[in-house]
Protein backbone atom coordinates (compact mmCIF):
# COMPACT_ATOMS: atom_id res chain seq x y z
CA UNK A 1 0.00 0.00 0.00
CA UNK A 2 2.68 2.41 0.74
CA UNK A 3 4.65 1.58 -2.63
CA UNK A 4 1.33 2.36 -4.34
CA UNK A 5 1.51 5.84 -2.38
CA UNK A 6 5.27 6.51 -3.17
CA UNK A 7 4.52 5.67 -6.79
CA UNK A 8 1.58 7.86 -7.37
CA UNK A 9 3.03 10.81 -5.58
CA UNK A 10 6.25 10.37 -7.65
CA UNK A 11 3.95 10.43 -10.73
CA UNK A 12 2.31 13.62 -9.65
CA UNK A 13 5.69 15.12 -9.01
CA UNK A 14 7.09 14.50 -12.29
CA UNK A 15 4.13 15.39 -14.15
CA UNK A 16 3.83 19.11 -12.48
CA UNK A 17 7.50 19.02 -12.87
CA UNK A 18 7.54 18.90 -16.62
CA UNK A 19 4.64 21.18 -17.29
CA UNK A 20 6.49 24.00 -14.99
CA UNK A 21 9.77 23.27 -17.51
CA UNK A 22 7.16 24.06 -20.22
CA UNK A 23 5.71 27.48 -18.94
CA UNK A 24 7.64 29.86 -20.83
CA UNK A 25 6.59 29.37 -23.68
CA UNK A 26 3.38 28.15 -22.88
CA UNK A 27 1.94 30.72 -24.87
CA UNK A 28 4.26 32.06 -27.58
CA UNK A 29 7.59 33.63 -27.81
CA UNK A 30 8.03 37.00 -25.93
CA UNK A 31 11.23 38.82 -27.30
CA UNK A 32 13.38 39.47 -24.50
CA UNK A 33 13.06 43.40 -24.33
CA UNK A 34 9.43 43.04 -24.70
CA UNK A 35 7.37 45.58 -22.24
CA UNK A 36 6.09 43.13 -19.81
CA UNK A 37 2.78 43.90 -17.48
CA UNK A 38 4.48 42.15 -14.30
CA UNK A 39 1.58 39.76 -11.91
CA UNK A 40 0.08 42.14 -9.18
CA UNK A 41 -1.40 39.48 -7.53
CA UNK A 42 1.03 36.19 -7.05
CA UNK A 43 1.92 35.46 -3.42
CA UNK A 44 -2.04 37.30 -2.58
CA UNK A 45 -4.98 36.48 -4.79
CA UNK A 46 -2.54 32.93 -5.92
CA UNK A 47 0.12 31.46 -5.27
CA UNK A 48 3.79 32.84 -6.29
CA UNK A 49 5.36 29.60 -6.90
CA UNK A 50 4.71 28.11 -10.08
CA UNK A 51 5.05 24.64 -8.78
CA UNK A 52 2.26 25.87 -6.02
CA UNK A 53 0.20 27.54 -8.15
CA UNK A 54 0.04 24.81 -10.87
CA UNK A 55 -0.83 22.29 -8.41
CA UNK A 56 -4.08 24.56 -7.35
CA UNK A 57 -5.28 25.44 -10.61
CA UNK A 58 -5.10 22.11 -12.26
CA UNK A 59 -7.19 20.76 -8.89
CA UNK A 60 -9.67 23.45 -9.09
CA UNK A 61 -9.92 22.39 -12.68
CA UNK A 62 -9.92 18.50 -11.74
CA UNK A 63 -12.59 19.16 -9.39
CA UNK A 64 -15.07 21.50 -12.11
CA UNK A 65 -14.64 18.78 -14.68
CA UNK A 66 -15.62 15.95 -12.22
CA UNK A 67 -18.62 17.57 -11.48
CA UNK A 68 -20.17 18.35 -14.74
CA UNK A 69 -22.34 15.36 -15.75
CA UNK A 70 -22.95 16.67 -19.26
CA UNK A 71 -20.33 17.44 -22.47
CA UNK A 72 -20.01 21.10 -23.04
CA UNK A 73 -21.08 22.52 -26.04
CA UNK A 74 -18.96 22.43 -28.87
CA UNK A 75 -19.68 25.77 -30.01
CA UNK A 76 -18.64 27.25 -26.95
CA UNK A 77 -17.58 30.81 -27.23
CA UNK A 78 -17.50 32.93 -24.37
CA UNK A 79 -17.41 32.37 -20.71
CA UNK A 80 -18.27 35.45 -17.80
CA UNK A 81 -16.19 34.55 -14.78
CA UNK A 82 -15.68 36.00 -11.79
CA UNK A 83 -12.41 37.64 -10.59
CA UNK A 84 -12.06 36.81 -6.79
CA UNK A 85 -9.06 35.57 -5.32
CA UNK A 86 -8.73 31.79 -5.55
CA UNK A 87 -9.98 30.71 -2.14
CA UNK A 88 -12.76 32.45 -2.94
CA UNK A 89 -13.92 32.28 -6.10
CA UNK A 90 -11.52 29.86 -7.96
CA UNK A 91 -13.77 27.32 -7.67
CA UNK A 92 -16.43 28.88 -9.10
CA UNK A 93 -14.10 30.20 -11.95
CA UNK A 94 -12.74 26.64 -13.13
CA UNK A 95 -16.40 25.69 -13.22
CA UNK A 96 -16.39 27.46 -16.38
CA UNK A 97 -12.95 27.16 -17.68
CA UNK A 98 -13.13 23.49 -17.43
CA UNK A 99 -15.50 23.91 -20.34
CA UNK A 100 -13.15 25.09 -22.34
CA UNK A 101 -10.42 22.66 -21.19
CA UNK A 102 -8.08 21.16 -24.18
CA UNK A 103 -9.25 23.28 -26.26
CA UNK A 104 -7.03 25.62 -29.21
CA UNK A 105 -7.90 29.26 -29.59
CA UNK A 106 -5.81 31.42 -31.87
CA UNK A 107 -6.99 34.51 -29.23
CA UNK A 108 -8.47 34.97 -26.23
CA UNK A 109 -10.64 38.49 -26.10
CA UNK A 110 -10.76 39.41 -21.79
CA UNK A 111 -13.17 41.92 -20.81
CA UNK A 112 -13.12 43.52 -17.42
CA UNK A 113 -14.26 46.73 -15.07
CA UNK A 114 -11.62 49.18 -14.43
CA UNK A 115 -11.38 49.05 -10.22
CA UNK A 116 -8.65 51.55 -9.32
CA UNK A 117 -9.16 54.10 -12.30
CA UNK A 118 -11.92 56.10 -13.64
CA UNK A 119 -11.67 56.86 -17.68
CA UNK A 120 -14.26 56.88 -20.60
CA UNK A 121 -14.56 54.32 -23.45
CA UNK A 122 -11.92 51.33 -23.58
CA UNK A 123 -8.51 50.89 -21.98
CA UNK A 124 -5.74 48.79 -23.60
CA UNK A 125 -2.43 48.39 -21.45
CA UNK A 126 0.60 49.61 -23.71
CA UNK A 127 2.56 46.36 -23.36
CA UNK A 128 3.83 43.57 -25.72
CA UNK A 129 2.64 40.39 -22.51
CA UNK A 130 0.75 39.86 -19.44
CA UNK A 131 3.05 37.59 -16.87
CA UNK A 132 2.04 35.10 -14.23
CA UNK A 133 4.20 32.94 -12.48
CA UNK A 134 2.87 30.29 -15.41
CA UNK A 135 4.81 32.55 -17.98
CA UNK A 136 4.73 35.30 -20.39
CA UNK A 137 1.51 35.51 -22.72
CA UNK A 138 1.97 37.84 -25.18
CA UNK A 139 -0.35 40.26 -27.11
CA UNK A 140 -2.24 39.83 -29.89
CA UNK A 141 -0.68 42.95 -31.56
CA UNK A 142 -2.16 43.62 -34.79
CA UNK A 143 -5.61 43.63 -33.29
CA UNK A 144 -4.59 45.96 -30.95
CA UNK A 145 -3.27 47.96 -33.26
CA UNK A 146 -6.94 48.22 -35.37
CA UNK A 147 -8.72 49.09 -32.42
CA UNK A 148 -6.56 51.68 -31.75
CA UNK A 149 -7.54 53.88 -34.82
CA UNK A 150 -10.90 53.86 -32.54
CA UNK A 151 -10.85 56.79 -30.12
CA UNK A 152 -12.78 54.72 -28.31
CA UNK A 153 -9.67 53.23 -27.51
CA UNK A 154 -6.98 54.74 -25.04
CA UNK A 155 -3.91 53.45 -22.89
CA UNK A 156 -4.33 54.23 -19.48
CA UNK A 157 -1.43 53.55 -18.23
CA UNK A 158 -2.37 53.68 -14.28
CA UNK A 159 -5.68 51.84 -14.64
CA UNK A 160 -3.44 48.54 -15.48
CA UNK A 161 -0.28 48.11 -13.09
CA UNK A 162 -2.57 46.73 -10.09
CA UNK A 163 -5.86 45.88 -11.73
CA UNK A 164 -6.78 42.58 -10.70
CA UNK A 165 -9.68 41.65 -13.34
CA UNK A 166 -7.98 40.78 -16.27
CA UNK A 167 -4.66 39.01 -14.24
CA UNK A 168 -7.02 37.09 -12.13
CA UNK A 169 -8.18 34.83 -15.04
CA UNK A 170 -5.19 34.22 -16.65
CA UNK A 171 -3.24 31.46 -14.52
CA UNK A 172 -6.52 29.48 -15.51
CA UNK A 173 -7.21 29.99 -18.87
CA UNK A 174 -2.89 29.15 -18.90
CA UNK A 175 -3.48 25.77 -17.31
CA UNK A 176 -6.83 25.12 -19.31
CA UNK A 177 -6.12 25.88 -23.16
CA UNK A 178 -3.71 24.55 -25.54
CA UNK A 179 -0.65 26.64 -25.77
CA UNK A 180 -0.18 29.28 -28.26
CA UNK A 181 -2.92 31.47 -27.82
CA UNK A 182 -2.79 35.33 -27.85
CA UNK A 183 -4.23 37.54 -25.27
CA UNK A 184 -6.34 41.08 -25.96
CA UNK A 185 -6.98 42.36 -22.46
CA UNK A 186 -9.93 45.43 -22.50
CA UNK A 187 -10.51 47.23 -19.67
CA UNK A 188 -14.29 48.47 -20.32
CA UNK A 189 -14.87 52.00 -18.49
CA UNK A 190 -17.52 54.79 -18.16
CA UNK A 191 -19.95 53.94 -21.45
CA UNK A 192 -23.36 56.54 -22.02
CA UNK A 193 -26.36 56.26 -24.66
CA UNK A 194 -24.56 54.72 -27.59
CA UNK A 195 -20.89 54.16 -26.77
CA UNK A 196 -22.22 50.61 -25.77
CA UNK A 197 -23.30 49.86 -29.27
CA UNK A 198 -20.05 51.90 -30.77
CA UNK A 199 -17.88 49.64 -28.09
CA UNK A 200 -19.98 45.81 -29.66
CA UNK A 201 -19.69 46.91 -33.02
CA UNK A 202 -15.72 47.59 -32.51
CA UNK A 203 -14.79 44.42 -30.87
CA UNK A 204 -17.37 41.96 -32.15
CA UNK A 205 -15.37 41.50 -35.60
CA UNK A 206 -12.52 40.19 -33.37
CA UNK A 207 -14.27 37.31 -32.07
CA UNK A 208 -14.08 35.07 -34.58
CA UNK A 209 -13.96 31.26 -35.15
CA UNK A 210 -10.63 31.01 -33.19
CA UNK A 211 -11.68 33.82 -30.54
CA UNK A 212 -12.78 32.78 -26.97
CA UNK A 213 -14.24 35.68 -24.89
CA UNK A 214 -13.73 35.85 -21.22
CA UNK A 215 -15.86 38.98 -19.55
CA UNK A 216 -14.48 39.30 -15.54
CA UNK A 217 -17.56 40.21 -13.11
CA UNK A 218 -18.37 39.82 -10.07
CA UNK A 219 -22.02 40.22 -9.06
CA UNK A 220 -23.69 41.64 -5.63
CA UNK A 221 -21.19 43.29 -2.88
CA UNK A 222 -22.67 43.41 0.12
CA UNK A 223 -21.94 45.06 3.03
CA UNK A 224 -21.09 48.39 4.71
CA UNK A 225 -17.80 47.61 3.72
CA UNK A 226 -18.91 48.19 -0.20
CA UNK A 227 -21.49 51.34 0.70
CA UNK A 228 -24.32 48.64 -0.56
CA UNK A 229 -27.03 47.27 2.25
CA UNK A 230 -30.34 47.52 0.10
CA UNK A 231 -32.12 45.23 2.74
CA UNK A 232 -30.66 43.91 6.53
CA UNK A 233 -28.45 41.16 7.65
CA UNK A 234 -30.57 39.00 8.73
CA UNK A 235 -31.59 35.60 8.57
CA UNK A 236 -32.68 35.95 5.23
CA UNK A 237 -29.97 37.99 3.71
CA UNK A 238 -28.73 34.99 1.65
CA UNK A 239 -32.16 34.72 0.06
CA UNK A 240 -32.51 38.55 -0.68
CA UNK A 241 -28.97 38.12 -2.06
CA UNK A 242 -29.87 35.21 -4.27
CA UNK A 243 -33.00 36.79 -5.70
CA UNK A 244 -31.36 40.35 -6.37
CA UNK A 245 -28.64 38.27 -8.47
CA UNK A 246 -31.38 36.39 -9.95
CA UNK A 247 -32.75 39.23 -11.29
CA UNK A 248 -29.73 40.48 -13.62
CA UNK A 249 -29.24 36.80 -14.45
CA UNK A 250 -32.31 36.33 -15.71
CA UNK A 251 -31.69 39.82 -17.41
CA UNK A 252 -28.13 38.34 -19.11
CA UNK A 253 -30.06 35.01 -19.85
CA UNK A 254 -32.57 37.04 -22.12
CA UNK A 255 -29.71 39.03 -23.62
CA UNK A 256 -31.71 42.02 -23.21
CA UNK A 257 -28.82 44.50 -22.31
CA UNK A 258 -30.96 47.55 -22.02
CA UNK A 259 -33.11 46.17 -19.23
CA UNK A 260 -30.13 44.81 -17.84
CA UNK A 261 -28.59 48.68 -17.43
CA UNK A 262 -32.55 49.67 -16.16
CA UNK A 263 -32.17 46.94 -13.66
CA UNK A 264 -28.91 48.21 -12.46
CA UNK A 265 -30.39 51.94 -12.12
CA UNK A 266 -33.50 50.66 -10.55
CA UNK A 267 -31.36 48.38 -7.75
CA UNK A 268 -28.39 49.68 -7.54
CA UNK A 269 -26.68 46.33 -7.46
CA UNK A 270 -22.99 46.27 -7.41
CA UNK A 271 -22.35 43.87 -10.58
CA UNK A 272 -18.78 45.48 -10.79
CA UNK A 273 -18.39 43.95 -14.45
CA UNK A 274 -21.77 45.56 -15.65
CA UNK A 275 -20.48 47.52 -18.60
CA UNK A 276 -18.16 44.81 -19.80
CA UNK A 277 -21.50 42.39 -19.45
CA UNK A 278 -23.60 44.93 -21.31
CA UNK A 279 -21.20 45.17 -24.48
CA UNK A 280 -20.94 41.28 -24.65
CA UNK A 281 -24.49 40.72 -24.91
CA UNK A 282 -24.46 43.37 -27.53
CA UNK A 283 -22.20 41.71 -29.89
CA UNK A 284 -24.08 38.16 -30.08
CA UNK A 285 -26.07 36.71 -32.33
CA UNK A 286 -29.54 36.06 -32.14
CA UNK A 287 -29.40 32.64 -32.05
CA UNK A 288 -26.98 32.30 -29.28
CA UNK A 289 -27.81 30.27 -26.22
CA UNK A 290 -26.61 30.86 -22.77
CA UNK A 291 -26.20 28.49 -19.91
CA UNK A 292 -25.82 29.61 -16.12
CA UNK A 293 -23.01 26.94 -15.53
CA UNK A 294 -22.61 27.78 -11.26
CA UNK A 295 -23.22 30.35 -8.53
CA UNK A 296 -21.85 31.15 -4.72
CA UNK A 297 -21.18 33.95 -2.60
CA UNK A 298 -18.32 34.38 -0.65
CA UNK A 299 -20.79 34.85 2.23
CA UNK A 300 -21.96 31.30 2.00
CA UNK A 301 -18.54 30.19 1.55
CA UNK A 302 -16.73 31.75 5.07
CA UNK A 303 -20.45 32.20 7.15
CA UNK A 304 -20.37 35.67 7.30
CA UNK A 305 -22.56 37.79 5.64
CA UNK A 306 -21.42 41.01 7.16
CA UNK A 307 -19.73 41.87 3.70
CA UNK A 308 -20.63 39.30 0.94
CA UNK A 309 -19.56 39.04 -2.63
CA UNK A 310 -21.33 36.96 -5.54
CA UNK A 311 -19.54 34.44 -8.11
CA UNK A 312 -21.19 33.60 -10.80
CA UNK A 313 -20.39 32.04 -14.18
CA UNK A 314 -22.48 32.11 -17.62
CA UNK A 315 -21.60 30.21 -20.70
CA UNK A 316 -22.43 31.58 -24.10
CA UNK A 317 -22.68 29.08 -27.37
CA UNK A 318 -23.43 30.10 -30.86
CA UNK A 319 -23.38 27.97 -34.00
CA UNK A 320 -21.67 31.25 -35.63
CA UNK A 321 -18.76 33.28 -34.46
CA UNK A 322 -20.11 36.50 -33.21
CA UNK A 323 -18.08 38.11 -35.78
CA UNK A 324 -21.15 37.27 -38.35
CA UNK A 325 -23.64 38.89 -36.66
CA UNK A 326 -23.86 41.82 -37.92
CA UNK A 327 -26.19 43.77 -34.91
CA UNK A 328 -27.16 43.07 -31.28
CA UNK A 329 -30.03 40.96 -30.65
CA UNK A 330 -33.06 43.33 -30.19
CA UNK A 331 -33.03 44.13 -34.28
CA UNK A 332 -33.27 40.18 -34.49
CA UNK A 333 -37.01 39.51 -35.49
CA UNK A 334 -38.03 38.08 -38.56
CA UNK A 335 -38.75 40.35 -41.31
CA UNK A 336 -42.75 40.48 -42.58
CA UNK A 337 -43.73 39.37 -45.61
CA UNK A 338 -46.03 40.58 -48.51
CA UNK A 339 -49.05 38.95 -46.56
CA UNK A 340 -47.94 40.41 -43.39
CA UNK A 341 -47.64 43.70 -44.88
CA UNK A 342 -51.39 43.63 -46.55
CA UNK A 343 -52.79 42.82 -43.46
CA UNK A 344 -51.15 45.98 -41.51
CA UNK A 345 -51.97 48.02 -44.50
CA UNK A 346 -55.63 47.00 -44.13
CA UNK A 347 -55.51 47.85 -40.37
CA UNK A 348 -55.59 44.60 -38.63
CA UNK A 349 -54.88 44.57 -35.16
CA UNK A 350 -51.62 43.67 -33.42
CA UNK A 351 -50.82 41.37 -30.31
CA UNK A 352 -50.72 43.86 -28.33
CA UNK A 353 -54.29 43.41 -27.49
CA UNK A 354 -55.15 40.09 -26.13
CA UNK A 355 -58.17 40.00 -27.55
CA UNK A 356 -56.74 40.04 -31.12
CA UNK A 357 -55.07 36.99 -30.61
CA UNK A 358 -56.78 33.49 -31.84
CA UNK A 359 -57.02 30.18 -30.12
CA UNK A 360 -54.66 29.29 -33.18
CA UNK A 361 -52.46 31.93 -32.34
CA UNK A 362 -52.18 30.74 -28.64
CA UNK A 363 -51.48 26.91 -30.13
CA UNK A 364 -48.83 28.09 -32.28
CA UNK A 365 -47.08 29.61 -29.31
CA UNK A 366 -47.60 26.96 -27.12
CA UNK A 367 -45.84 24.89 -30.14
CA UNK A 368 -42.70 27.44 -29.83
CA UNK A 369 -42.07 27.23 -26.29
CA UNK A 370 -42.29 23.62 -26.08
CA UNK A 371 -39.70 23.58 -29.22
CA UNK A 372 -37.68 26.14 -27.62
CA UNK A 373 -37.90 24.12 -23.89
CA UNK A 374 -36.64 20.69 -26.08
CA UNK A 375 -33.82 22.06 -27.90
CA UNK A 376 -32.76 23.26 -24.12
CA UNK A 377 -33.34 20.24 -22.13
CA UNK A 378 -32.53 17.65 -25.27
CA UNK A 379 -30.33 19.73 -27.43
CA UNK A 380 -29.93 20.33 -30.79
CA UNK A 381 -32.01 18.36 -33.53
CA UNK A 382 -32.26 18.79 -37.00
CA UNK A 383 -35.80 17.82 -37.58
CA UNK A 384 -37.01 20.21 -34.24
CA UNK A 385 -34.82 23.17 -35.95
CA UNK A 386 -36.69 22.54 -39.36
CA UNK A 387 -39.64 22.30 -38.05
CA UNK A 388 -39.20 25.51 -36.05
CA UNK A 389 -37.89 27.31 -39.00
CA UNK A 390 -41.09 26.15 -40.59
CA UNK A 391 -43.48 27.95 -37.79
CA UNK A 392 -41.61 31.21 -37.81
CA UNK A 393 -42.31 31.65 -41.91
CA UNK A 394 -45.92 31.71 -41.67
CA UNK A 395 -46.21 33.78 -38.52
CA UNK A 396 -48.95 35.93 -38.95
CA UNK A 397 -47.89 39.98 -37.90
CA UNK A 398 -49.85 40.02 -34.81
CA UNK A 399 -47.26 37.63 -33.49
CA UNK A 400 -44.07 39.98 -34.29
CA UNK A 401 -45.44 42.60 -32.64
CA UNK A 402 -44.15 43.41 -29.14
CA UNK A 403 -45.70 41.94 -26.47
CA UNK A 404 -44.95 40.99 -22.73
CA UNK A 405 -45.04 37.22 -22.27
CA UNK A 406 -44.58 34.33 -19.94
CA UNK A 407 -43.68 30.27 -20.02
CA UNK A 408 -44.90 28.78 -17.02
CA UNK A 409 -43.94 24.90 -16.20
CA UNK A 410 -45.72 23.31 -13.48
CA UNK A 411 -45.49 19.60 -12.30
CA UNK A 412 -48.71 17.89 -10.67
CA UNK A 413 -49.68 21.26 -9.72
CA UNK A 414 -46.16 22.46 -8.23
CA UNK A 415 -44.65 25.22 -9.83
CA UNK A 416 -41.28 23.96 -11.65
CA UNK A 417 -40.09 27.39 -13.58
CA UNK A 418 -41.41 30.86 -14.34
CA UNK A 419 -39.85 33.17 -16.44
CA UNK A 420 -41.00 36.29 -18.88
CA UNK A 421 -41.47 39.66 -19.80
CA UNK A 422 -43.91 42.40 -18.46
CA UNK A 423 -43.69 44.75 -20.82
CA UNK A 424 -43.71 45.18 -24.54
CA UNK A 425 -40.28 45.16 -25.20
CA UNK A 426 -39.73 41.90 -27.69
CA UNK A 427 -41.51 40.74 -30.21
CA UNK A 428 -44.50 38.04 -28.82
CA UNK A 429 -43.08 34.79 -30.71
CA UNK A 430 -39.45 35.96 -29.44
CA UNK A 431 -40.36 36.54 -26.15
CA UNK A 432 -41.80 33.14 -25.82
CA UNK A 433 -38.99 31.02 -27.72
CA UNK A 434 -36.54 33.08 -24.82
CA UNK A 435 -38.51 32.28 -22.12
CA UNK A 436 -39.41 28.44 -23.39
CA UNK A 437 -35.54 27.78 -22.54
CA UNK A 438 -35.42 30.21 -19.74
CA UNK A 439 -37.96 28.55 -17.91
CA UNK A 440 -36.66 25.26 -18.62
CA UNK A 441 -33.47 25.63 -17.28
CA UNK A 442 -32.45 29.56 -16.00
CA UNK A 443 -35.07 30.10 -13.43
CA UNK A 444 -32.75 29.68 -10.56
CA UNK A 445 -35.17 29.10 -7.76
CA UNK A 446 -35.42 25.38 -9.62
CA UNK A 447 -32.59 22.96 -11.05
CA UNK A 448 -32.71 23.16 -15.48
CA UNK A 449 -36.30 20.66 -16.52
CA UNK A 450 -34.30 17.25 -16.91
CA UNK A 451 -35.53 14.91 -20.01
CA UNK A 452 -37.43 12.11 -17.79
CA UNK A 453 -39.51 15.42 -16.96
CA UNK A 454 -41.11 16.41 -19.80
CA UNK A 455 -43.62 14.55 -20.29
CA UNK A 456 -44.58 15.08 -16.91
CA UNK A 457 -45.14 18.84 -17.22
CA UNK A 458 -48.27 21.52 -17.85
CA UNK A 459 -46.69 24.11 -20.21
CA UNK A 460 -48.65 27.65 -19.64
CA UNK A 461 -48.46 30.19 -22.47
CA UNK A 462 -49.47 33.95 -20.84
CA UNK A 463 -49.59 37.02 -23.12
CA UNK A 464 -49.74 40.05 -21.32
CA UNK A 465 -51.43 43.88 -22.23
CA UNK A 466 -48.59 46.50 -21.31
CA UNK A 467 -48.40 47.67 -17.41
CA UNK A 468 -50.66 50.73 -16.54
CA UNK A 469 -50.59 52.51 -13.04
CA UNK A 470 -53.24 52.62 -10.96
CA UNK A 471 -53.69 55.16 -8.40
CA UNK A 472 -54.61 52.98 -5.16
CA UNK A 473 -54.46 49.17 -4.37
CA UNK A 474 -58.22 49.82 -4.37
CA UNK A 475 -58.16 50.24 -8.18
CA UNK A 476 -56.38 46.47 -8.15
CA UNK A 477 -59.08 43.45 -9.65
CA UNK A 478 -58.15 40.22 -8.04
CA UNK A 479 -58.37 37.78 -10.07
CA UNK A 480 -58.86 39.44 -13.22
CA UNK A 481 -55.15 41.53 -13.24
CA UNK A 482 -52.04 40.92 -12.51
CA UNK A 483 -49.99 43.13 -10.09
CA UNK A 484 -46.23 45.01 -10.59
CA UNK A 485 -45.11 46.24 -6.96
CA UNK A 486 -41.96 48.46 -6.85
CA UNK A 487 -40.65 50.60 -4.40
CA UNK A 488 -37.14 51.20 -3.06
CA UNK A 489 -35.24 49.83 -5.97
CA UNK A 490 -37.23 46.61 -5.38
CA UNK A 491 -39.70 45.17 -7.59
CA UNK A 492 -41.88 41.73 -8.26
CA UNK A 493 -45.05 41.36 -9.76
CA UNK A 494 -47.15 37.98 -9.58
CA UNK A 495 -49.32 36.69 -13.43
CA UNK A 496 -53.34 37.20 -12.85
CA UNK A 497 -54.00 33.82 -11.76
CA UNK A 498 -51.75 33.40 -8.77
CA UNK A 499 -53.92 35.34 -6.23
CA UNK A 500 -57.04 33.28 -7.23
CA UNK A 501 -54.55 29.55 -7.08
CA UNK A 502 -53.52 30.85 -3.90
CA UNK A 503 -56.88 32.08 -2.53
CA UNK A 504 -55.69 34.99 -1.17
CA UNK A 505 -58.30 38.23 -1.64
CA UNK A 506 -56.89 41.89 -2.31
CA UNK A 507 -54.69 42.70 0.74
CA UNK A 508 -53.27 39.22 0.78
CA UNK A 509 -52.15 39.43 -2.53
CA UNK A 510 -50.31 42.35 -1.93
CA UNK A 511 -48.55 41.34 1.07
CA UNK A 512 -47.33 38.29 -0.34
CA UNK A 513 -45.97 40.59 -3.42
CA UNK A 514 -44.05 43.07 -1.39
CA UNK A 515 -42.57 39.97 0.49
CA UNK A 516 -41.48 38.82 -2.77
CA UNK A 517 -39.91 42.29 -3.30
CA UNK A 518 -38.16 41.87 -0.06
CA UNK A 519 -39.97 44.63 1.41
CA UNK A 520 -42.20 44.45 4.43
CA UNK A 521 -45.15 43.08 4.33
CA UNK A 522 -47.24 46.50 4.60
CA UNK A 523 -45.24 48.19 1.90
CA UNK A 524 -48.04 48.20 -0.29
CA UNK A 525 -50.25 50.23 1.52
CA UNK A 526 -48.03 53.67 1.14
CA UNK A 527 -44.72 54.90 -1.23
CA UNK A 528 -45.80 52.12 -3.49
CA UNK A 529 -45.71 52.14 -7.47
CA UNK A 530 -48.58 49.72 -8.67
CA UNK A 531 -49.39 48.81 -12.21
CA UNK A 532 -51.81 46.20 -13.40
CA UNK A 533 -52.03 44.37 -16.90
CA UNK A 534 -54.29 41.20 -18.02
CA UNK A 535 -53.43 38.36 -19.78
CA UNK A 536 -54.86 35.54 -21.54
CA UNK A 537 -53.48 31.84 -21.48
CA UNK A 538 -52.97 28.29 -22.98
CA UNK A 539 -52.29 25.44 -20.96
CA UNK A 540 -52.03 22.21 -22.04
CA UNK A 541 -49.70 18.92 -20.95
CA UNK A 542 -46.38 18.14 -22.60
CA UNK A 543 -46.37 17.07 -26.05
CA UNK A 544 -43.48 16.08 -28.16
CA UNK A 545 -43.25 19.07 -30.66
CA UNK A 546 -45.81 20.88 -29.34
CA UNK A 547 -48.14 18.58 -31.26
CA UNK A 548 -49.10 18.99 -34.79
Amino acid sequence: MMRRHLQRATIIVLLTIAAVAGMATAAGDVPADARVRSSALAGGWYPADPEALVGYVDGLLEQAAAARTVAAPEDLRALILPHAGYPYSGATAAAGVALVRGRRFERVMVLAPSHRAGFAGLSIADVDAYETPLGQIPLDQDAIAALRASPLVQAHPWAHTQEHAIEIELPLLQRALVPGWRLLPVLVGALDGDDYDEASDLLRPFVDADTLVVVSSDFTHYGDRFGYRPFPLDDAVADHIRELDGGALDLIMAKDRDELLAYQQRTGITVCGLRPIAVLLGMLPPDARLERIAYTTSGALTGDFTSSVSYAVVAISSPRPFAEATRPVDNSSVAPNEDDRAEAAAGAPGASNDDDLTEADLRLLYRLAVLAMEEAVLGRDPEREATARSLLAELPLRLKRDAGAFVTLKREGALRGCIGYIEPRKPLYQAVLENGVNAAVNDYRFSPVSAPELDALDVEVSVLTPPRPIPSPDAFVVGKQGIVLSKAGRRAVFLPEVAVEQGWDRNETLTQLARKAGLPDDAWREGADLEVFESIKLTAPYVEGGGG
